[in-house]
């Protein structure tokens, strides 16, 4: 063991030196790596943080959700109290379970009020998920027993937010929905469950309703062995039971389907990430084929050296290790390279995340997994580009090698098919990457022309959430915005002015339907609760029938507009005005309606509403007087200025009828737009176009480096054509046409690549087909371009060759 440690580390020494000497070589090689381990890594670092390990709650893969099939084929993992409660009761597979719902929670009484989002959860709620507080406490027996003062768990990031991070903040009272509320703790920076402001625990009772809260979402944690087969068959009787008494509830026989925690909150961006792995995964197989090109030229430069070694007793197994140790030097240099370009690139990566496409829990950093990743890759990148030239240069013979060394046209030959494949995979798997990358920027073209109905810049949207405590009733509620529209509308720069339970663009309450002769529709429709304005600010038009009007939103008459969807899915053949259809939604216990039947008076034209989603870009829609209910409302504006600028005077108009009353989510329908619809693309396109362009650099540098290197070693060849008569011009043919040859071989099984490598892409695409013609035209023509450059120099060098000096040199 003693001599291979010395052998060992003096190989390690020689090594260390050797590449020293040769400096431009090293940080070549070190830099090909770092870019691809770098990469790699800062992608690896997004995949463990978001996909593998979102959650630092304890054992999440035994924390499940319980959903249950509805009529009409949907299914529902809401459930009302009474409901949670019983299964809690009767269950036989949890060792617990715990509550939780997220509501709007207004904080008064420390000046401006605010809208907080709140998580409503059952007392156990923290034991549970295995978290304890940063300070002070969660909940406790002493907080269940009957006058009990209500406390307050606030979330790390509203702490440092509204209170400066000071732990003086612990005893202090909060009128949160009117409710007076202790501050008992302070939870850590990663339990951000469900993106929750504060935590309000409280205690779960039959009939009960807390601060408006009546239905909740169900988690529990399993006992050791149960698996998900025992819990669905456990839960289905409860179920069961409980469509007995409210058959509107759930379907008959329902089915359960459990999912872990990591399934229930699966982030959005990871198909993209899966994506952008496999793209630095490429890249890194560049910067590996362009490091094994300069170590297999590298090697054929040190033939003689190898030669006197082996002449010195060294074995093709010593000789070998040797290289492969020079390699390893090679590679935990770029290793450690790529680490720093990691944590520097992590900043600017975490800054392209979509937030509402990511666990509020993921923390993106370069922790012991990650590290222990790029270890991982810098060895196993050793072994990828040091193997074959170390083979190479072990097998060479004493007697060959000191014939041969020196000589150009018989040491260029030696292993040149083993670095034109090189090359050519070089080129290959840039095409592959700029393919993808060509396909995500068409996306977003895409995604920027889409035709509306309406100026996403012109129109001005906020949320005015109202709190059950001041507003009960669906009377005061629509008192409310029927003043709030009157005023906005008198402001200067106002076109129009509508209160919808949603943002244009975007679909809002969804509703399964009941019409007389038709079965329960399993898909559902969108329910939008609008004021009269609302069609012409979204630019729609009747179709047949009329609109809804104002005597029809004063009296709450129960009315319905449909669109052009809506009729052809249940009235393909007949006319749908004057008939009644029952929306389900507003049954619901959030709504609370004592009549969930409409009359439809008018069929309008299709507007988009689902966002950006190709496969179906409209659903089928219902329009309902916003009197109704009014339970929940957003403000829409249509500007004769740019939005924004009225923002202040609006909210002026809410806090003139209520100084409390809060407003949120403050936007455009355009920043919308990029927040919902264009942030996942742009996240993808970004990072795919920066690892292509990376990865045609490295390519581009392979080809040149070959040719360079190809030029060199044949410089008394070329001397020997130009002194036979062989003109500048077929010089430069000779040497573009090896360089072409290969970057047209690279081209053609790139392209082939790409076609079954796009069919990967396809779900992250959006009007550009996954074999895009153009794109593919596009990269082949660019790839050419660059091969046009990259092989240019060395053959302008190549042409000026002096045969006089060439022929000396020999």
């Amino acid at each position: 063991m003693l001599t291979w440690l010395e052998t060992l580390a003096q190989d390690l020494r020689y090594g260390c030196r050797t590449l020293w000497r040769q400096r431009t070589f090293s940080l070549v090689a070190i830099g090909s790596l770092a870019l691809g381990i770098g990469a790699t890594t800062i992608i690896f670092s997004a995949v463990h943080a978001i996909v593998l390990e979102p959650f630092p709650y304890k054992d999440p893969d035994t924390l499940v959700s319980i959903s249950a099939s509805t009529p009409g084929g949907g299914s529902t993992s809401y459930y009302l109290i009474d409901e949670f409660l019983e299964i809690t009761e009767r269950n036989r597979v949890f060792t617990d379970t715990i509550a939780s719902t997220i509501s709007d929670v207004l904080m008064t009484g420390t000046g401006e009020p605010e809208r907080l989002r709140g998580n409503y959860v059952t007392l156990n709620t923290f034991e549970v998920m295995g978290v304890p507080p940063l300070l002070g406490r969660g909940s406790t027996a002493e907080d269940a027993r009957t006058g009990a003062n209500p406390i307050a768990v606030l979330g790390y990031t509203f702490w440092q937010n509204r209170f400066g991070g000071q732990a003086d903040v612990l005893g202090q009272q909060l009128r949160l929905n009117g409710r007076v509320r202790t501050v008992v703790g302070v939870m850590p920076p990663r339990f951000m469950w469900r993106g929750a402001d504060v935590y309000l625990p409280e205690v779960f009772r039959r009939g009960q309703a807390i601060d408006g809260v009546r239905g909740v979402h169900l988690m529990g944690r399993l006992k050791p062995g149960v698996t998900r087969r025992q819990v669905e068959a456990d839960v289905r009787p409860i179920i069961e039971d409980l469509r007995r008494r409210d058959p509107e509830r759930f379907a008959a026989n329902a089915r359960v389907q459990v999912s872990t925690f990591k399934e229930a909150f699966a982030s959005g961006l990871r198909d993209s990430l899966v994506a952008l792995l496999g793209a630095v995964g490429l890249l890194l197989l560049i910067a590996c084929a362009n490091v094994s090109n300069l170590l297999l030229a590298r090697a054929s430069v040190r033939e003689r050296e190898m030669a006197i070694r082996t002449s010195l007793g060294a074995g093709r197994r010593r000789i070998a290790r040797q290289l492969l140790t020079e390699s390893l030097v090679l590679a935990v240099a770029g290793g450690v390279a790529g680490v720093v370009l990691a944590y520097v690139g992590l900043n600017a990566v975490t800054t392209l995340l979509p937030d509402n496409l990511v666990p509020d829990e993921s923390e993106l950093v370069i922790n012991l997994p990650v590290l222990f990743f790029a270890l991982s890759l810098s060895m196993l990148s050793a072994v990828v580009f040091g193997l074959v030239p170390a083979l190479q240069a072990a097998r060479t013979a004493v007697a060959s090698a000191m014939r041969e060394a020196g000589r150009g046209l018989a040491g260029a030959a030696r292993h040149t098919w083993v670095r034109n494949g090189l090359v050519v995979t070089e080129v290959a798997l840039a095409v592959v990457l700029l393919v993808g990358a060509s396909l995500m920027m068409r996306t977003m073209i895409s995604l920027q022309r889409v035709e509306l109905t309406f100026e996403p810049d012109r129109i001005l949207t906020m949320r005015v959430p109202l709190p059950e405590e001041r507003y009960p009733t669906t009377t005061d509620r629509a008192r409310f915005f029927t003043a709030l529209l009157e005023n906005v509308r008198d402001l200067p720069g106002v076109r129009a002015a509508a209160v919808n339970s949603s943002i244009p663009l975007y679909a809002g309450w969804g509703s399964r339907v009941e019409i007389p002769g038709h079965p329960t529709d399993r898909r559902g429709v969108a329910v939008q609760e609008a004021s009269p304005a609302y069609f012409d600010i979204v630019g729609t038009s009747p179709v047949s029938g009329r609109l809804f009007d104002q005597q029809d939103v004063t009296a709450a008459r129960r009315v319905a507009v449909v669109n052009e969807a809506f009729v052809a899915r249940y009235f393909a053949r007949q006319s749908p005005i004057g008939r009644m259809v029952r929306l389900l939604y507003l049954s619901e216990p959030m709504v609370s309606a004592t009549d969930n039947g409409v009359e439809i008076i008018g069929v309008v034209r299709n507007v988009r509403n689902r966002g950006f989603n190709e496969q179906d870009e409209v659903w089928p829609e219902v329009y309902v007087p916003f009197t109704l209910s009014a339970v929940r409302a957003y403000v829409v504006v249509q500007a004769d200025l740019p939005p924004m600028q009225l923002q202040r005077s609006v909210r002026g108009q809410v806090y003139a009828i209520d100084k409390d009353q809060p407003v949120t989510e403050v936007r455009t329908v355009d920043m919308a737009m990029h927040e919902y619809s264009l942030a996942g693309p742009r996240f993808t396109f970004v990072l795919f176009a920066i690892f292509a362009s990376l990865g045609l650099l490295l390519a581009t540098v392979g080809v040149y480096g070959m040719l360079t290197y190809a030029v060199t070693r044949r410089t008394q060849e070329i001397g020997v054509r130009v002194a036979l008569g062989a003109r500048w011009f077929d010089v430069i043919q000779m040497v573009m046409g090896l360089g072409l040859r290969l970057v047209g071989v690279g081209l053609v099984l790139g392209c082939l690549g790409a076609l079954a490598a796009s069919r990967l892409l396809a779900s992250q695409l959006w009007g550009v087909s996954p074999f895009d013609v153009l794109s593919f035209a596009v990269i082949t023509a660019l790839l050419l371009a660059v091969g046009l450059l990259a092989c240019f120099w060395p053959a302008h060098r190549a042409a000026r060759i002096d045969p006089v000096v060439a022929l000396r040199a020999e």
